[in-house]
């Protein structure tokens, strides 16, 4: 049982990080690279805004059943109908009312007609990514992440295509809401043909009742979680105005990017922690050797994107977003601590800690209400940046709590990674202020950094990295 789950775990890992990183490497130069040069910083902003808002009150129409269905051993039919009938009515009651209060929301924000409909086609478009919530976790808990991938590949191809057209075509924030309707669309159509499952509409007290003692409290963490993160576009986008909101939404995209990769391994630990909670002995491998995978893939990510931010925003994006490079750099402080908080809170939530879980988000919730609005009052903009750092510094606590659990050593296990990774960005930075002139030069220096981070990590780690692939190969 254990080996089997950490050979899929293996397997969907690596189907995760490389067909993601194409997912994420065309999201993110769709928006913040090759339309950042072309729309104004405004329009980022309201696109941001807009998904902020339908994001917040999406939040409402999960109860935290389909995570229940992930976590169980054993569900019945009875627990996956009454998910669905459940997921499905909240969510149109959700997608109806910020559809009626589109307009409130637009004069709120000073977002023009346009921003209006945005607001409203995001609402109807969470509705039908409601429908995918039953056949995506039905193949989480079977670890069949290759085919969620397919998916997740296919709607992000049709967004962006869209979205590109239309925006040459001087749509301007309406072609956002084209590009939605149809990612949304396509998304449902596909996940329907590739993982059929025959629709059930019915209730059962007896599957809420257990779904809910699970569900409700690690509902409650992602609350927090929204509320915390979705501080910057809801509350103080009236303090900093849209210009404000995209120069701080623009440079935690750029920031947090590497953070991509914790979330594909959060996607993939969560059923399997969860299947071997009865084991402390594969626990404990499993979350080292999680710890280990992520560092060797982000850190090099994390350290080298600073490295190059000033060359990359004066070559490649604009002069425009200059603005946001001391965001960039302290936004990564956040990310960096996070590649710590991410994979304990995920151990936590898995083997049933969801109270453990809820003080922490709690904790940090409160810190970011405190702290954001206060130094942006002070600070403007630069003020979000400083509030992250600042509170990513807790991100230990999580780790102390784990230590009292399972004995896991985390240095041991990420100190080649973040050597590796330092030594390629102070080369990247030097090479960056002397030779990076224009966009092919940035790209060499890319792969010229690559390569060196390579061959360090080899050096520093060969003897993992070559029995990792071994046992992968033999299965």
């Amino acid at each position: 049982m254990e080996v089997s789950v950490k050979k899929k775990i293996a397997k969907g890992f690596l189907s995760l990080t490389f067909r993601k990183a194409i997912l994420l490497a065309i999201n993110y130069f769709t928006i913040n690279i090759i339309l950042a040069r072309i729309l104004p910083v405004s329009t980022i902003g309201v696109f941001n805004i807009a998904s902020s808002i339908l994001a917040f009150f999406a939040f409402f129409s999960d109860i935290g059943l389909a995570a229940s269905l992930i976590q169980k051993k054993e569900i019945s039919i009875e627990d996956i109908k009454t998910t669905f009938t459940i997921q499905t009515m909240l969510a149109f009651l959700i997608s109806l009312v910020v559809f009626v209060m589109a307009p409130y929301f637009a004069s709120l924000y000073n977002l023009n007609f346009q921003g209006m409909w945005l607001i409203r086609t995001l609402a109807v478009s969470f509705f039908l990514v409601s429908l995918k919530v039953v056949p995506s976790v039905l193949l989480e808990r079977e670890l069949k992440f290759q085919m969620l991938v397919a998916i997740e590949v296919s709607e992000t191809i049709v967004f962006n295509l869209i979205l590109i057209f239309l925006v040459f075509a001087n749509f301007s924030i309406s072609a956002f809401s084209w590009a939605t309707a149809a990612r949304s669309i396509a998304g449902v159509v596909l996940i329907y043909t590739l993982a059929p499952w025959k629709v059930s509409i019915g209730v059962s007290k007896e599957s809420i009742k257990a779904l809910l003692s699970f569900g409700l409290p690690f509902q409650l963490n992602s609350l927090l979680a929204l509320l915390k993160d979705r501080l910057v576009p809801l509350v103080i986008a009236r303090m900093v105005g849209s210009v404000g909101v995209g120069l701080i939404t623009w440079s935690q995209a750029l920031a947090f990017l590497p953070l991509e990769v914790m979330n594909i391994m959060t996607k993939v630990t969560f059923p399997a922690f969860s299947r071997l909670a009865d084991n402390k002995e594969h626990l404990r491998e499993t979350l080292e050797d999680s710890l280990f995978a992520t560092g060797v893939v982000l850190y090099p990510m994390l350290f080298g994107l600073n490295a190059i931010a000033p060359s990359l925003i004066a070559h490649v994006v604009s002069a425009k977003w200059q603005s946001a490079e001391p965001l960039v750099h302290l936004f990564s402080i956040g990310a960096f601590w996070a590649t710590l908080s991410s994979p304990f809170t995920n151990f936590l939530n898995a083997t049933g800690k969801v109270k453990t879980t809820l003080k922490l988000m709690v904790m940090w919730t409160v810190l970011e209400w405190l702290l954001t609005p206060v130094l942006t009052l002070y600070y403007g903009f630069l003020g979000a940046g400083m509030a992250s750092a600042l509170i990513s510094v807790t991100s230990i606590i999580p780790l102390l709590i784990i230590k009292k659990m399972i004995k896991i050593e985390v240095i041991k296990n990420i100190w080649q990674s973040i050597s590796a990774s330092v030594v390629m960005a102070v080369v990247a930075f030097v090479l960056s202020r002397y030779f990076v002139y224009n966009f092919l030069s940035l790209l060499g220096l890319v792969l010229i950094s690559a390569v060196l981070y390579c061959g360090l990590i080899y050096f520093l780690a060969n003897q993992r990295i070559v029995k990792y692939y071994q046992s992968y190969r033999n299965g």
